[in-house]
């Protein structure tokens, strides 16, 4: 039992702050190499990395976005865990969703696949509120914002990408069917979503019992 925590123990040292982004990029950059040989070109294994990447992103962007709201509801070793490294949580969740944006890009640019103008612009917003989050996620950053304004941006930036996540998921759902294999991202979906409505809730009871 002991030995067993001690291993687990390492295992979750290995991946506390910047040595999170290891095993994120081999994991990525693996994948998405292994489909270009599978495919043999990169054209061809666009539409096999597209999906994938996305679904990488948002578990990375769920636990960030949730971090907070488990360790209020439930505080423990996990919650800790997420916690302590959200920042590089989130900065790994850029990258991954980068990289996802450079492949959607390249479809489009490479193949006949097109997007519709409001698609294409909901997107644009996402991906500049990711960029903006991203270059301020650091000390100097929000001495230099401000707490306030700092927390605001990535407020009102987490729930642009949140609401983009769901209703990306479920216009999947509309175009390909209900299959139980694609119900599991909108499920995340509000289930991040009632978790940080709980939190908040619980947080103002709180707040409400202090003299």
């Amino acid at each position: 039992m002991l030995a067993t925590q001690g291993v687990r123990g390492t295992m979750m040292k290995l991946l506390e702050g910047k040595r999170l982004f290891v095993p994120v990029a081999l994991i990525l950059f693996g994948f998405v190499h292994s489909q270009i040989i599978a495919a043999g070109t990169y054209v061809g294994a666009l539409p096999s990395v597209m999906a994938p990447t996305a679904d990488m992103a948002f578990v990375l962007f769920f636990f960030a976005f949730t971090a907070s709201s488990l360790m209020r509801l439930a505080p423990g070793p996990g919650p800790k865990f997420l916690m302590r490294n959200r920042r590089y949580i989130g900065l790994s969740f850029a990258l991954v969703h980068g990289v996802h944006g450079v492949l959607v890009l390249s479809n489009l640019a490479l193949t006949p696949e097109t997007r519709g103008i409001p698609e294409l612009m909901a997107g644009g917003l996402a991906y500049l509120f990711l960029g903006l989050m991203a270059i301020t996620s650091n000390n100097a950053a929000v001495r230099q914002l401000g707490a306030k304004r700092w927390k605001l941006l990535h407020k009102v930036g987490s729930y642009d990408i949140w609401l983009i996540f769901l209703a990306t998921s479920l216009g999947r759902l509309a175009k390909d069917g209900p299959e139980l294999a694609r119900l599991w991202i909108p499920a995340l979906c509000l289930l991040a979503l009632g978790l940080r409505i709980a939190a908040h809730r619980r947080g103002k009871a709180r707040k409400a019992t202090q003299p």
